[in-house]
């Protein structure tokens, strides 16, 4: 496969900016901090990098569907399964949306960071649920919810609030 450009981004392919991908790490492990040790303003950090991928992900998107001729296969689409499995088959598409997934599942990680603190959840909950959101963002998130819910139904009947 050749490696696409980047919009904007003059001389660097997918192939080039792929390896910097990982820098989501780095807000991944301000996440698995526990709350004391976290750098101030944490969280506006951690949305900055998503903010980064979010608008990696936009030029990316807006360049395969208005610039680059062949980026959308023809008859993808999101109106049936065979259309969005055509349109994975496009590497300007699965780039895209590895961008996409890598920003939408460290927004997760920064929702039940914060969600945990505020409700006073136990920080290992969290350690327990951040890979789980890193690899299968939703199961991770659904894993959250459901420890919490555990946890804090007792003190909600109590006090009305965890």
């Amino acid at each position: 496969h050749d490696a696409m450009p980047i919009p904007g981004l003059s001389g660097i392919t997918d192939e080039d900016l792929f390896v910097t991908l990982n820098l989501c790490l780095c807000g991944w492990a301000i996440l698995a901090l526990p709350p004391s040790w976290r750098p101030a303003r944490w969280d506006s950090s951690v949305l900055a990098l998503s903010a980064a991928f979010a608008s990696l992900y936009t030029a990316t998107v807006v360049h395969a569907v208005y610039f680059e001729r062949g980026a959308v296969p023809e008859g993808s689409g999101f109106g049936s399964l065979d259309g969005v499995v055509n349109l994975f088959k496009s590497r300007t598409v699965v780039f895209s949306s590895w961008v996409h997934y890598i920003s939408l599942d460290l927004l997760a990680g920064l929702y039940i960071a914060k969600d945990a603190e505020r409700a006073r959840v136990p920080h290992l909950v969290v350690l327990v649920c951040l890979p789980l959101i890193l690899f299968a963002g939703p199961s991770g998130l659904l894993l959250y919810l459901t420890i919490k819910t555990v946890l804090c139904w007792p003190a909600q009947r109590k006090t009305k609030r965890c």
